[in-house]
């Protein structure tokens, strides 16, 4: 009967034992659970942050990718928001810093030996965070642990690594504040074994190795448990609970000290032995009364037994009630802590949405107290943005579902509004009734913002605020769309600008800038509100215009736009008075009559554009077939030019200009020619704009320039030693890009020749251009002793102050003033008009195109220095220009007479 006694008292307090256990057990398996949420939306709202960098950088050029200032400016732009809990640095693709969003300059150091550059190298990485082992910074010298994500291009091409370090710090500190017993331990440890952050001993645990420890003993078997060991850190045997996080390298463990459980369960035992002691002194006194008398016996007995039963009861009552009230209170211990101290706004109210209470986080969000919220409706702090409508449905969900979850604008208390992610959560009493709602609310304006900011630089143009290329493409995807299922055809129209270039030239970029602005506010004005007006870049624009159902509508359009392009822009204030005179010229295609996809559609729209300023600008034109053609024949030829050049198929000639006084040739000029295997002999006219557009006109002016300075060299040997021959220099050769003079005077000395020996010869309209790289050339070859002769005099508007700023040595009289002269007609008194101007600047005139004996005395009699043209010489080899020469020398043939007939 003892025996059994002694068991069954045992067994009670052993239940009692087992169920401390389950407690703590419990109790650990909620707090990791806590801890798990608030480092996942840590980790989160970094990795947003990330995303967003990430996708800025990739729409940004490399030139401003590698700038440290760019870059530094767009890292800061996300504010002070998060203090010093964390900062993000860019890191190009070969581990070089780029710039922080903490100012300090970090350009050039190297990263590329960290893990967390060295993960994202492999492109299995694309699209994943990397959060890396904790580490010592190494500028910082703070305890860290990285994230980071890789950058990429459009393409998919590796750009570099956008990271964040965490300061470790907030975790400890967070930890540190959410434990209510000296005795619990919390850790974050990495997926590679290394501690993050641990309270207590954070110093002497930071970045310790746990992988052989019992945690990861576990951790291997499942994702989530409990176990009991010694620390190996403080070597305290605690309860230990521990979840990994869903797919990410971080696992959250929490301790509870199971000294109380000991004690305890020590404790009973000793109470356990009094009370049998006890036991046994009244079962033998019972024994020995129960030999008088068996029925005082048995009532006695019976009085014990129901005695013993009260006991148990009472005892198993008070054991009961203890635990449940330790429970409770660990419980709202818990509860208020995370409360108190959450980052998130917390707000309480009752079923009727009155609010009962917020949490400090709350009041830091809105500007109101505790005080002055309770007792007030929830929705009070929000704005009129949400109508009734939105409330409405709002409070359906919560009553279908019990939970509500979206964005509102809140006003704060000095009246200025914000955007906030808010979560609504029900909570029910025993019968299923609403019983209080809990709210998490979270600032987002300034992510909001960030994000809209970096979705409006990728998609529309800074400058003018049209939609840029990239949305232009978009918007003509969806366009083509909808044509095919209403079947109503869509126009592309492609505008370009005239003599948008003379205007940042001559007002400046600025006044430029204005102009394209107002530009496009003229084009959205001129077509519909459905339609869609892009600049594509520089003075390009297009405009989309769907759904037609009158093809006259196009024609309108155009005209209006014409009509818009054309009338002057005033680009100046009231004390500035600046009017640019421009027009445009417009090409139209035509979807799905001229093709069927976006490519094409921008390619044909571009053709008929360009034949409209072929035509001769401020037009519209249509698309047309042919115009694919004309475009397949010029790449063919520029193709063929590129092979002439290689293949030694260009020639030069050489036109003679004699001297009118002596009749002698005193000069000649170099033509190029083009011995086309299959066309023949070609004119400069028919390749020369081809080789300006496609660049080769450099090449092709260089090996002009050194042919002819060969065949001066030849000619001056002839005991000429004054003789010139003019070079002509397409403007493209003026440009930046464009020869290098220097050259040309270089390989004349190492011909020994005077830089005087050639002429460079240009058009009236380079004279106009206000580039400084012009002005510099021409004062350059001047300044080198070469002269310059003005082609095509008198068809242009070139001023007579350009003649003296430029110092011209020679104007060239155009041939279709030569070719009308004839006595008494207007074309002797404007020829004559100009040889007296240019005689009065000192600048001597050769007269073009001169093929009549009558057209030669008119010119002699005008007082014309110098002449060509076909009554002298049509463009001769070097051959027989050095033969004509030494014919001159002849005495027998020393008059221009028997010159003439010699020519012919």
């Amino acid at each position: 009967m003892a025996a059994l006694a002694i068991a069954v008292v045992v067994s009670q307090f052993r239940t009692a034992y087992v169920e401390r256990e389950l407690s703590v057990k419990n109790q650990t398996e909620h707090f990791v659970k806590a801890m798990e949420a608030h480092v996942l939306y840590s980790i989160q709202s970094v990795d947003l942050s990330l995303i967003g960098f990430a996708n800025a950088i990739k729409v940004l050029t490399a030139q401003q990718r590698h700038s440290p200032e760019t870059m530094s400016e767009l890292l800061s732009s996300r504010g002070s928001s998060f203090n010093s809990e964390y900062w993000i640095s860019f890191l190009d693709a070969k581990g070089n810093a780029v710039a922080t969003s903490t100012g300090n300059n970090i350009t050039g150091t190297q990263y590329g030996d960290r893990d967390y550059f060295k993960a994202h190298l492999d492109v299995a990485m694309r699209g994943k965070l990397f959060i890396g082992e904790p580490s010592i910074g190494r500028r910082s010298s703070q305890k860290l642990f990285f994230l980071s994500r890789r950058v990429e291009s459009a393409k998919g091409e590796f750009l570099g690594v956008i990271v964040a370090p965490l300061n470790v710090s907030r975790y400890v500190t967070v930890f540190e504040n959410s434990r209510f017993n000296s005795d619990i331990s919390i850790a974050l440890v990495h997926g590679g074994g290394k501690v993050i952050a641990r309270v207590p001993n954070f110093e002497e645990s930071f970045a310790k190795d746990l992988g052989p420890t019992a945690l990861f003993d576990n951790v291997r078997i499942a994702s989530s448990g409990t176990y009991k060991v010694v620390s190996s850190i403080d070597n305290i045997a605690r309860v230990f609970s521990y979840r990994v996080f869903d797919n990410l390298p971080l696992i959250i463990a929490v301790g509870s000290n199971d000294a109380e459980s000991a004690r305890l369960l020590q404790q009973n035992y000793l109470i356990a032995g009094a009370g049998l002691i006890m036991l046994l002194i009244l079962m033998a006194g019972a024994g020995h009364f129960s030999l008088r008398t068996y029925t005082r016996q048995e009532e006695r007995e019976l009085r014990y037994r129901a005695l013993y039963a009260a006991s148990r009861e009472m005892e198993q009552k008070l054991l009961a009630n203890e635990e449940e009230r330790k429970k409770n209170e660990e419980s709202m211990k818990l509860a208020a802590l995370l409360f108190q101290n959450s980052g998130e706004g917390m707000m309480v109210t009752d079923a009727d949405g009155r609010i009962l209470t917020v949490n400090p986080a709350f009041s830091l969000l809105s500007g109101y107290t505790e005080k002055e919220l309770i007792g007030h409706r929830g929705y009070e702090l929000t704005t009129s943005r949400q109508d009734i409508n939105f409330f409405i449905r709002m409070f359906e969900s919560i009553a279908q579902t019990g939970q509500w979850e979206g964005e509102l604008w809140h006003q704060h208390k000095d009246g200025e509004e914000y955007l906030v992610a808010m979560r609504f959560n029900t909570v029910y009493d025993e019968l299923g009734n609403p019983f209080r709602y809990v709210a998490l609310l979270s600032d987002i304006t300034k992510k909001k913002a960030s994000e809209e900011l970096i979705w409006r630089q990728a998609n529309f143009d800074a400058l003018t605020g049209l939609p840029n290329r990239r949305m232009f493409h978009e918007h003509l995807r969806q366009e083509m769309k909808k044509t095919d299922r209403s079947h109503l055809p869509m126009a592309l129209v492609f505008m370009d600008l005239d003599h948008f270039k003379e205007i940042n030239d001559t007002l400046g970029h600025d006044k430029g800038d204005l102009l394209l602005k107002e530009v496009a506010n003229r084009l959205s004005s001129s077509v519909r509100g459905t339609d869609t007006v892009a600049r594509l870049g520089g003075d390009e624009f297009t405009i989309i215009l769907s759904e037609l159902r009158n093809a006259s509508d196009v024609v309108r359009t155009a005209q209006e736009i014409l009509k818009q392009m054309s009338t002057p822009f005033n680009l100046g204030s009231a004390g500035d008075k600046h009017v640019a005179h421009i027009s445009s010229s417009i090409g139209i295609t035509l979807y799905p009559e001229d093709g069927a996809d976006a490519e094409t559609l921008i390619k044909n729209a571009d053709q008929a554009m360009y034949a409209a300023k072929q035509q001769g600008r401020n037009r519209f034109n249509y698309f047309a077939p042919f115009m694919q053609e004309a475009t397949r024949v010029r790449m063919t030829l520029v193709n063929e030019l590129r092979e002439a050049v290689n293949h030694d198929e260009l020639r030069i000639l050489f036109q003679p200009i004699i001297d009118l006084a002596s009749g002698k040739i005193c000069k000649a000029e170099a033509l190029v020619r083009w011995q086309h295997p299959v066309r023949g002999l070609l004119n400069p006219a028919e390749f020369i704009s081809i080789a300006e557009s496609s660049g080769m006109i450099v090449g092709i002016g260089d090996w002009v320039f050194k042919q002819a300075a060969r065949e001066v060299q030849k000619l001056q040997a002839l005991g000429l030693p004054d003789f010139q021959v003019s070079v002509n220099k397409s403007a493209w050769q003026f440009r930046d890009d464009g020869s290098n003079y220097q050259q040309w005077l270089d390989f004349l000395q190492e011909l020994h020749l005077n830089a005087n020996s050639i002429i460079i010869e240009v058009t009236e309209n380079l004279l106009l251009d206000t580039a400084n790289a012009v002005s510099e050339r021409m004062l350059a070859f001047q300044h080198a002793h070469m002269q310059i002769s003005l082609d095509d005099f008198g068809t242009g508007y070139c001023s007579v102050a350009f003649l003296k700023r430029f110092d011209i040595d020679y104007i060239k009289i155009d041939p279709t003033f030569v070719s009308n002269l004839s006595e008494g007609t207007d074309g002797v008194v404007l020829c004559e008009a100009i040889i007296a101007m240019a005689h009065k600047l000192n600048i001597k005139v050769i007269a073009e195109g001169i093929e009549t004996p009558q057209q030669l005395a008119a010119l002699t009699a005008a007082g014309c220095d110098l002449g060509q043209g076909y009554l002298f010489s049509k463009p001769i080899s070097g051959e027989e220009l050095e033969k004509q020469i030494k014919n001159e020398q002849s005495p027998v043939n020393n008059s221009l007479d028997i010159h003439r007939t010699t020519c012919e």
